[in-house]
């Protein structure tokens, strides 16, 4: 069998492994697993989060009905803007921050998958969507660290509960059912890889901030 031929969610997680494994050893998230990060710190990373989130959910808004693996896979819930909105409101921060150095360069990632590659779009929310996985914990350990019984302000971090393993396996089965050619797969893990390589880029802008 081809590297072509394995499932598409195989693919992109051994195709974005390396990638994945680096990201969750930056600075940024390692404070975040270990409590260490303030009610302020994740208030300002909320701001840079919500617009490249906002970005990718109007472009993929915009392609959506003439893509069909837009369609197929991405979902009104999977999009990420309300849920930034209502954290958002929670800490009484705004999304109009001035961008960071990493947030431009996702907007741009954003711009020319939508312009010119617009499948692309999939593969970044492949990894946005992937995120949740380890999300939920994160948001676990920073309801403890302070002293939170619900979920209130972390909803970008948990947004689907008790839910999220079974949406996900629903996801990467609709994925999987695609007929996309071996051009089309390439693109999505690259586009993938892409993602990892802007999130990292912004933590670290976030994580020298801080320091």
């Amino acid at each position: 069998m081809s590297a072509s031929d394995l499932p598409l969610s195989r693919m992109m997680k051994e195709g974005c492994a390396d990638l994945h494994d680096k990201a969750e050893r930056g600075r940024l998230p390692v404070r975040m697993t270990s409590g260490e990060m303030t009610r302020d710190e994740f208030a300002r990373m909320l701001c840079q989060d919500a617009i490249w989130n906002k970005a990718l959910d109007a472009a993929i808004l915009e392609h959506r009905d003439s893509i069909p693996g837009l369609k197929a896979l991405v979902e009104d819930i999977q999009l990420q803007g309300p849920y930034y909105d209502e954290d958002l409101a929670h800490y009484g921060a705004s999304a109009q921050a001035e961008p960071t150095p990493g947030v431009k360069a996702m907007l741009e990632a954003i711009e020319r998958a939508r312009r010119s590659a617009p499948l692309a779009l999939l593969g970044l929310h492949y990894v946005r969507e992937g995120a949740n996985n380890g999300n939920r914990y994160v948001a676990k350990k920073l309801r403890a660290a302070w002293g939170l019984n619900g979920g209130d302000g972390l909803r970008t971090l948990d947004p689907y509960g008790k839910n999220q393993r079974r949406l996900w396996e629903k996801f990467k089965a609709a994925l999987d059912a695609q007929p996309f050619t071996a051009e089309e797969k390439a693109l999505l893990v690259q586009a993938g890889r892409t993602m990892f390589e802007r999130v990292m880029e912004i933590h670290e802008d976030l994580a020298a901030a801080t320091a």
